[in-house]
């Protein structure tokens, strides 16, 4: 209780001391009811791990934001955002604590802070299946552009935007003090052109590592950064599988889609493909991807909303069904090979798992991709992997309330018995009878709804300030993550 009050000490003198020019600052209190020991799926999920998973709980939540420039060409841009969940599993952390400095188009930055890729829609997406919002900020290091910037000698037809980044998963894994490496770039035609189609690729690794219960420690030399960099494989040094393929578990997204922007209304269009081997670039997986469509209407539109989004995800081909791996007509599993065969066998690419780092891509006990990959419950690996889903979000203002709305129905497939994390040979997962290899078409499956809404009510308690009552419902039905109905009741000042 002590370390709160001189939080929240800190909190208002820096509020109200500053003189830069542009702050955002909130105090934000809210409670959370659920009917089961699980939070219901949308009001925990894309939330950048700010709520508890386990039912009902309390919230509360300290901002603080500051942009100013004062020394040439440099803007600054620094910010805290501190979370408190009190109770009789009381938390107090920063979920986002960082510095940014931004000049000619670039910028450098540093610490915790929101970071989604590839592109799109965040605040009514299912989640991208690179980074989403679902976990909490990575501490990282990052490089790039801060937005879409033209190609000299294009007349700003031709755009480009990209980043780079170093980070650290921290130890709450199956190999502790894995590194991250991202770099995300894009390219976009169009200009002033009512349409802009725009493409580009996201790359992930993780790298080196600590305590691995076979492997030890994984060297994290710069070497090994450049082999990770450039997908190239390890040395001596690196585990043996490392040495024949890749440096790291390699996984990413190409990503394509398009901007329409007419008189009333501004679509945008994307697809993203998911990347799990060197195979997946040359597109050989078209099935699997995550496709959205979203409509953002202008004021002179009569409609209930303001913007609509609708997602299809579908992740269940994953390179076809197992079968042998041929390469230059030997049989891998009769003539391993590690300089020549990677695996024994092909399909069952295993989306967001890997043999060596076993928790996969997860951060903090969250998905760090899409949230309907379920965590396993020890922190080992994603154990739904392969889904068909429907996703619709609606942003809408009535007067000055502002309304959100999602609702998601999956067909979930677990993942294939191959490889199964933990190894649970011929038991059942999702009450799903596990044999030795799953057609890519049918099979058992779970279905799983999820729905939201939420609210935001300004109040008019005293004139000047910014007060807003918080309400949000939230409804799941299925097996996959129970069945359970839930509200947030809240509260939220902003004094500028």
């Amino acid at each position: 209780m002590k370390h709160i009050s001189l939080t929240v000490i800190l909190f208002y003198t820096c509020l109200f001391s500053t003189t830069h020019a542009q702050t955002l600052s909130s105090v934000e209190a809210s409670g959370i009811i659920s009917t089961s020991s699980s939070t219901p799926f949308w009001l925990q999920s894309n939330r950048y791990g700010m709520y508890s998973r386990e039912g009902s709980h309390l919230f509360t939540r300290f901002q603080y934001h500051s942009e100013f420039s004062e020394i040439g060409p440099f803007t600054f841009l620094y910010g805290a955002d501190l979370i408190a969940r009190p109770g009789s599993n009381s938390t107090l952390n920063f979920n986002r604590g960082y510095l940014k400095i931004q000049a000619y188009g670039f910028e450098v930055a540093a610490g915790r802070f929101h970071n989604t890729s590839p592109l799109h829609d965040e605040t009514l997406s299912m989640g991208s299946l690179g980074i989403s919002a679902n976990a909490n900020p990575i501490p990282q290091v990052r490089f790039g552009l801060i937005d879409w910037t033209p190609i000299p000698f294009t007349n700003e037809f031709i755009e480009i935007r990209g980043h780079i980044t170093h980070g650290w998963l921290g130890s709450r894994r199956y190999t502790e003090d894995v590194l991250l490496h991202e770099k995300v770039g894009h390219i976009r035609f169009g200009g002033d052109l009512p349409v802009n189609l725009y493409g580009g690729l996201a790359h992930y690794a993780k790298w080196g590592g600590n305590n691995h219960p076979i492997s030890g420690d994984i060297p994290a030399r710069l070497s090994d950064w450049w082999n990770v960099a450039f997908a190239l494989e390890g040395d001596e040094f690196t585990p043996g599988a490392e040495q024949a393929y890749a440096l790291g578990d390699h996984l990413g997204a190409w990503d394509f889609g398009f901007y329409l922007n007419l008189r009333d209304v501004d679509v945008k269009m994307y697809r993203q493909f998911p990347l799990e081997t060197k195979d997946n670039l040359k597109l050989k997986s078209l099935q699997d991807a995550l496709t959205g469509i979203s409509f953002d209407l202008s004021e002179n539109v009569r409609l209930p909303f303001d913007r609509i989004l609708y997602e299809f995800l579908y992740t269940k081909f994953q390179d076809g069904a197992r079968r042998p791996n041929i390469v230059n007509g030997r049989n891998c599993a009769e003539n391993p090979d590690p300089a020549i065969c990677r695996d024994n066998y092909r399909g069952n690419e295993d989306y967001y798992n890997h043999g060596l780092y076993r928790t996969g891509w997860a951060y903090n006990f969250r998905t760090i991709g899409n949230p309907l990959f379920i965590l396993n419950e020890d922190n080992l690996g994603i154990v739904n992997n392969r889904i068909v889903g429907h996703h619709i979000g609606v942003l809408s203002t009535i007067r000055d309330i502002q309304l959100t709305g999602k609702a998601t129905y999956s067909r979930n497939y677990g993942k294939r018995c191959d490889n199964r994390i933990p190894d649970i040979g011929e038991g059942e997962l999702f009450g799903i009878s596990c044999e030795n290899i799953v057609d890519t078409i049918g099979g058992r499956m779970i279905e799983q709804w999820s729905f939201l809404t939420a609210a935001e009510i300004p109040l008019r308690i005293a004139e000047g300030q910014n007060i807003r009552l918080l309400i949000e419902l939230a409804f799941d039905n299925g097996a996959l993550v129970g069945d359970q109905a839930g509200g947030l009741l809240g509260i939220r000042w902003s004094p500028n």
